[in-house]
C-alpha cells in the first residue's frame, strides 16, 4: 500500500469517526451514556461467551478489523487470560480453515468456469513457489487477512503450509491484542505492555523476514 493510499484510509477513518461523535453529540449522548453501553455490552457478552467466540471464528472472514475482535476478547474474558488467548488463537484456527476452505472449493470452481467461459485457463501454482506465495501473502502490510485468507484458497495452496505461516504470522501479534484488551479491561500495566511488546515483536519479526525474502530475491537476480 502506497503513502498517498495509506494517507487517504487513514482520513476516511478520522472523518468516518469525527460524523460518528457529531451524530451522537446532536442527539444528546454524552461520555456517561457511552460508558454504560460499553458496560452493557460486556456483560451481554461476558454472559454469552459463544456469541463472542462465534465472532472470532465468522467476522475476520468478512472486512471486519480482526484486531479490533481480539482486543475485545481480552477485555471481556479479561478474568481469565491465558485461556482467553487459547480460545481467540482455536478461533482464529477455525477462520482460517473455513476462509481457505471455502475459496479453494467453491470459490475457485467458481472461478474457473468463469475463466473457461472467457476461454483461458487460470494456471496451477507451482510447487517451488508455494512457500513464497503464502510468505508474500501473509507477510505484506496493507492486505486485510481475510483477503490473504482467500488468495492463498484461490491459488490451492498447500493447507498445511498456509496454516502453520498463517498461525506463525498472525497468532503472535493476535495473542498480543488479547493481552493488551486484558489490560485495558482490567486497569493492570503489566498485561497491557506484555500485549504491546508481543505486538511490537510479531511486527519486528514480519518485517525481519519479509526484509530476508527482498534480499534473498536481490541476490539470485545479480546472479
Amino acid at each position: 500500500m502506497s503513502g498517498r493510499a495509506k494517507a487517504t484510509v487513514v482520513f476516511a477513518v478520522g472523518f468516518c469517526g469525527f460524523c460518528v461523535l457529531l451524530l451522537a453529540w446532536k442527539a444528546g449522548i454524552g461520555v456517561e451514556e457511552l460508558r454504560r453501553a460499553w458496560e452493557l455490552a460486556q456483560d451481554f457478552l461476558r454472559e454469552r461467551p459463544l456469541w463472542l467466540f462465534l465472532a472470532l471464528v465468522i467476522l475476520p472472514g468478512l472486512p471486519v478489523p480482526t484486531s479490533a475482535l481480539l482486543f475485545l476478547a481480552g477485555v471481556v474474558w479479561r478474568e481469565q487470560p491465558l485461556q482467553a488467548c487459547l480460545i481467540a488463537i482455536l478461533a482464529l484456527t477455525i477462520n482460517l480453515a473455513w476462509t481457505y476452505g471455502l475459496a479453494a472449493g467453491f470459490g475457485r470452481r467458481t472461478l474457473d468456469r468463469l475463466a473457461a467461459w472467457c476461454g483461458f485457463q487460470i494456471p496451477e501454482l507451482k510447487e517451488t513457489n508455494q512457500l513464497r506465495v503464502v510468505l508474500a501473502l501473509k507477510l505484506t502490510p496493507g492486505i486485510p487477512m481475510f483477503v490473504q485468507n482467500y488468495l492463498c484458497g484461490f491459488l490451492r495452496v498447500p493447507f498445511r503450509l498456509y496454516l502453520l505461516v498463517s498461525l506463525a504470522s498472525n497468532g503472535l501479534i493476535g495473542t498480543g491484542f488479547v493481552l493488551a484488551g486484558v489490560g485495558f479491561g482490567d486497569g493492570k500495566l503489566v498485561p497491557a505492555l506484555a500485549g504491546g511488546f508481543l505486538v511490537i515483536l510479531g511486527a519486528l519479526v514480519i518485517r525481519w523476514v519479509r526484509a530476508g525474502m527482498v534480499e534473498r530475491r536481490s541476490v539470485i537476480g545479480d546472479r
